[in-house]
């Protein structure tokens, strides 16, 4: 019973996905004109990125987060994250752990968003989230060295599937790019969820805690670091 409630609760924070939804992006617009062309771009933004992808499931980030699977947030106008493919495995496959990176930053956000109205539930996944947050700096790291790797040998990558010669450019840098504003966007989130995971069980954050400033601190390098690998 307790998780039918936990379900139902979730589902009353999550924003749906519609075409009338006024987008929480939007939202913070007072000028009519305004929020309506910044509405328009979302539509199309999302528009775009669901006929190339496919929603990410919050389980792919682990079992830990299985629970959010039945409305899945990923799949939702305000949070969505894609995965998509090109047919090259070495590129899908690194496509698809940008992706998770990326919708674990997201994810913090949300946690930010719900933290405002339903505080049990912001903690439940702030305590959840905080370990994923501190690896995501090493994983972030290794990430950009990949990406660098494939991009030095185009070459091999087309050998691999030579139809998907014309895409390989431009998927190689959605990644350097994506990877480089997630790691940005890192230490911002780390700061965030710790106040909201201390609300947690002591045991569960209690091991990580305490090595949120150095995280952070390596966090921020990560990001110069995969900024310039992307060019930006």
């Amino acid at each position: 019973m307790s998780k039918f409630f936990a379900i139902i609760a979730f589902a009353v924070a999550l924003p749906m996905s519609n075409p009338a939804h006024a987008y929480i992006k939007c939202d913070k617009k007072e000028d009519a004109k305004q929020k309506k062309k910044c509405e328009k771009n979302m539509a199309k933004s999302l528009a775009k990125q669901r006929k190339s992808t496919t929603a990410l499931k919050p389980s792919q980030l682990g079992d830990e987060f299985a629970y959010l699977d039945e409305n899945n947030l990923f799949d939702s106008d305000d949070w969505y994250v894609g995965v998509g493919n090109i047919g090259v495995k070495k590129i899908d496959d690194l496509s698809l752990n940008v992706a998770k990176m990326s919708a674990t930053v997201r994810l913090a956000k949300y946690t930010g968003y719900i933290n405002k109205t339903d505080k049990a539930a912001a903690t439940k996944l702030g305590g959840l989230l905080l370990p994923k947050l501190q690896a995501l700096q090493a994983d972030g790291e290794a990430l950009v060295a990949e990406i660098q790797g494939l991009a030095s040998d185009p070459a091999g990558l087309i050998e691999e599937n030579p139809a998907a010669a014309l895409k390989i450019p431009g998927a190689l840098g959605k990644l350097a790019a994506n990877s480089a504003k997630t790691i940005g966007d890192l230490p911002g989130a780390l700061t965030a969820i710790v106040p909201i995971a201390k609300g947690a069980a002591a045991g569960a954050i209690s091991n990580v805690a305490g090595q949120v400033g150095d995280a952070v601190n390596k966090a921020t390098d990560a990001a110069d670091s995969a900024k310039e690998a992307a060019g930006q």
